[in-house]
């Protein structure tokens, strides 16, 4: 028996849950899709046609921009994500493939309604994501990269999820807890496990209260 009042936005139905790394799922996700946009596109286009769930689950840490007002250890869900980084590097600046008309590059949106009923459950905030194939390991590249995307959070695979799920006709909701602040790695106050921690509690929440089968 559901618990009173969980059926919000589908959110009760048992999504099919995905991270990147090994690390990540904590027993909780149904597949580990790999790290970075085009393994975890492949394995989970493969994934959703073979399954075709009622929604997709995405978990993962992420890392934080200087100004997102997220610290080390906060959860939060991605509610748009675009590629930040495909294009050309250009003598002072950068020039993206949807600006050079050859690609569209998002944002991509999240499911609003699961998106917002699982920020609301958890009590944690809807943010933008940038996703890119090189994490930003200096201050400079950071802030350059949060300027364009407008981004909070970072990642590696986000953006690549979703345009699989807007393709395939699958909902997409992203799950993240916040890994590191983005920039200079010494100072990006790493700490993984407590992130992973507290992403597990999250979706350990989640499968409670809308009684998702065999998770947690």
């Amino acid at each position: 028996m559901r618990p009173q009042g969980s059926y919000v936005g589908g959110v009760q139905d048992r999504p099919c849950i995905v991270c990147a790394a090994a690390i990540e799922s904590g027993g909780l996700a149904d597949a580990i899709v790999g790290v970075g946009k085009a393994a975890a596109a492949m394995h989970t286009t493969r994934l959703l046609l073979a399954r075709r769930p009622a929604w997709l689950l995405v978990i993962g840490v992420c890392g934080a921009y200087a100004g997102s007002g997220l610290e080390v250890g906060a959860l939060c869900v991605v509610g748009e994500d675009g590629l930040a980084d495909e294009g050309v590097v250009v003598t002072g600046g950068f020039r993206g493939l949807a600006e050079l008309g050859l690609a569209d590059t998002g944002p991509f949106a999240a499911d609003r309604v699961r998106t917002a009923a699982v920020a609301g459950r958890l009590g944690v905030p809807v943010v933008r994501g940038a996703t890119v194939s090189s994490c930003s390991g200096s201050d400079e590249l950071a802030a350059a990269l949060a300027r364009r995307s407008g981004a909070q959070v970072e990642t590696m695979e986000g953006a690549a999820l979703l345009l699989v799920g807007r393709e395939l006709g699958v909902p997409v909701v992203q799950l993240r807890c916040v890994s590191n602040r983005c920039g200079e790695r010494a100072r990006g106050g790493w700490d993984l496990r407590g992130a992973v921690d507290r992403l597990h509690a999250g979706v350990r929440a989640l499968a409670a209260a809308y009684a998702w089968e065999g998770v947690g």
